[in-house]
């Protein structure tokens, strides 16, 4: 049976849960920039406005008594006052002059038009990019078709180093007879390491397994399997 890869199921989630993060992120920004912020200057130069007449009515009471168009007018500003501080929770803060620019700048542009589309990216291509091992032996990748012939050697040097080496990769790289190199990346792709390790064992049996681990070596199971019994 052809093995094929699909995109890690961990790369698929990373990458998803950032995208949707900065897409909130982005939106709470837009919020912010285009209702929250306007409003509460709005509120805050209302607010202003009718405590400046109150203490014009309140001053101009000490001397002669208000007629009732200004004492309607009073009490039409008190309660401008007491709807304002209800809807703030208490009285508005006049935003800085830099809200607006950093949920701009920051929040809309940064997390949602740059941000969103740089954690969807990656799933879009991981998941278009398919590589497929045939049963005769045939790789076929987004570089290209192989056949047996065509590929020269699997380059197996970064391929599970050993433990502390900071060189370590989970990647192979097949080698062509006319040069060409393709990389195979295990860390993206589920079921690369069927992809390598069927390529390395043909070329190399002594020495690779079809699972991609060395001759001899075991795997984590019988490891776990071996601990347990001890």
């Amino acid at each position: 049976m052809a093995i094929r890869t699909t995109i890690q199921p961990f790369v698929f989630w990373r990458n998803a849960i950032f995208a949707i993060l900065c897409a909130v992120f982005g939106l709470w920004g837009w919020y912010d920039y285009s209702v929250k912020i306007p409003n509460l200057e709005a509120d805050c130069a209302e607010f202003d406005q009718a405590k400046e007449e109150i203490k014009k009515l309140e001053t101009q009471s000490t001397t002669a008594p208000l007629s009732d168009s200004q004492t309607a007018q009073y009490a039409a500003f008190k309660k401008t006052i007491d709807q304002i501080t209800a809807r703030n929770s208490g009285a508005p803060t006049k935003p800085s002059q830099y809200d607006r620019t950093m949920q701009l700048w920051l929040y809309i542009i940064g997390c949602g038009f740059l941000g969103t589309p740089f954690f969807i990216w990656p799933i879009i291509q991981t998941a278009k990019n398919i590589y497929v091992l045939e049963d005769n032996g045939t790789l076929v990748t987004p570089k290209g078709t192989f056949t047996v012939d065509q590929i020269a050697e699997i380059d197996m040097n970064r391929w599970c180093a050993k433990e502390g080496d900071r060189r370590s990769t989970w990647t192979a790289t097949v080698v062509t007879t006319e040069g060409k190199r393709v990389l195979l990346d295990d860390h993206d792709y589920k079921n690369m390491h069927l992809i390598i390790g069927g390529i390395a064992h043909r070329m190399m049996p002594d020495t690779w397994t079809p699972e991609a681990k060395r001759v001899g070596e075991k795997s984590q199971d019988e490891v776990a399997a071996a601990n347990a019994a001890a």
